[in-house]
């Protein structure tokens, strides 16, 4: 009897921890009490992980039709060729800017309604959830369209123009706290499920945020990697919840085992940051989330990847220099991971290949940000 090997096993010698990721977790901060208790009853293992997601998505269409008519709109993005920032290699930009709502975080909604519903065992679901941009976006235009009742939390400082947009799509919005920074909308949305019974969606312990991207995201790069006869050496992708990142290494390794998975992160909020979180910019709906908390669809895996981090003002660069030179809008997110896609690259032999997952075009205050920098 054979054993299939692992979806997502370490390569050698690539594998690193930031400092953060090994220093001491502080005592846990009760202003975030709600969280911390969802968290630890939702902490998926290894085999949660790795459960397929096409079951939950069959169920769930037969309990919501409306899921299967939106199933078109997302996914089947174009995986772009571009040169790596030294020029030695070919960075291949997966463009989720095509999904609908124009952002990666279109797979990771569609996802978390598909397990919501199929796990509720029915078409009418009250949710809560948090986001401090593109997945409140996505939730807020999808649950409008299928008719469910759903409550945002989003950070304290998120833009009037972002709130106006989800309040229009027919979400309720509450903002976190002053001074709590995104761990306070996550702590906000806890409550709210709490307090007003909705099924809180908890998109960084939901094993079907990594599943929809091994299943779609990855497999569409493997399928279009093969048929161009390309071999990638790596794999980079910036980390909210790090569904995308995972599911994308699964489905990348199981064809090409020894394929450095980047997980890539903000300078100014790495992985296992000990800090209380800050108000610091940073790439968008990238990050630690302070406090030594790690996020738990990375964390049974965190020793297979390789973190790397990339400043604000550097992710700023990226983006100018891939527009200028390529014509390309990329989000501070997206720049990251081609950046450090290209750092892989620019630093082995010429003529290599790797993938950067680009979240989205980028928001008007990233556009902004850039152009004063």
């Amino acid at each position: 009897m054979t054993t299939s090997p692992p979806l997502l096993a370490p390569t050698t010698p690539t594998t690193a921890t930031t400092p953060a990721a090994t220093a001491a977790t502080p005592a846990p901060d009760p202003r975030f009490a709600h969280i911390l208790r969802a968290l630890a009853a939702r902490r998926p293992d290894r085999a949660d992980i790795e459960a397929p997601f096409a079951p939950l998505e069959r169920t769930a269409h037969r309990l919501h039709p409306g899921l299967a008519a939106l199933r078109p709109a997302v996914g089947s993005t174009p995986l772009v060729p571009v040169p790596s920032r030294g020029g030695r290699g070919t960075v291949w930009l997966k463009a989720e800017a095509a999904n609908l709502t124009g952002t990666v975080k279109a797979r990771t909604a569609y996802a978390l309604l598909c397990g919501a519903v199929a796990r509720a065992g029915s078409g009418r679901v009250r949710l809560a959830e948090y986001s401090g941009g593109s997945l409140a976006v996505a939730l807020a235009h999808m649950c409008g369209l299928l008719g469910l009742d759903l409550h945002l939390a989003v950070p304290h400082g998120a833009p009037e123009r972002l709130v106006a947009a989800l309040r229009r799509d027919g979400a309720r919005v509450t903002r976190a706290p002053e001074g709590t920074g995104f761990l306070g909308a996550m702590d906000e949305a806890a409550r709210i499920a709490e307090d007003e019974g909705r099924r809180l969606l908890l998109q960084h312990s939901a094993p079907e945020a990594v599943a929809v991207h091994r299943e779609r995201t990855g497999a569409e790069i493997v399928a279009r990697l093969t048929g161009e006869g390309v071999r990638p050496h790596a794999l980079a992708a910036s980390v909210g919840s790090a569904g995308t990142l995972v599911g994308t290494a699964q489905a990348l390794r199981l064809r090409r085992p020894d394929c450095a998975a980047h997980a890539v992160f903000p300078a100014e909020a790495p992985y296992g940051d000990p800090h209380a979180p800050t108000a610091a910019p940073r790439m968008n709906g990238t990050g630690g989330l302070g406090h030594g908390l790690r996020q738990p669809l990375l964390a049974p895996y965190e020793d297979e990847f390789v973190f790397a981090e990339v400043g604000h003002r550097e992710a700023l660069d990226g983006m100018r220099l891939l527009h200028r030179t390529q014509r390309i809008a990329v989000s501070a997110s997206a720049a990251g991971a081609w950046l450090t896609a290209s750092r892989a690259l620019d630093e082995g032999p010429r003529g290599g290949h790797a993938v950067a997952v680009a979240a989205s075009r980028g928001t008007v205050e990233e556009w902004t940000d850039a152009a004063d920098h």
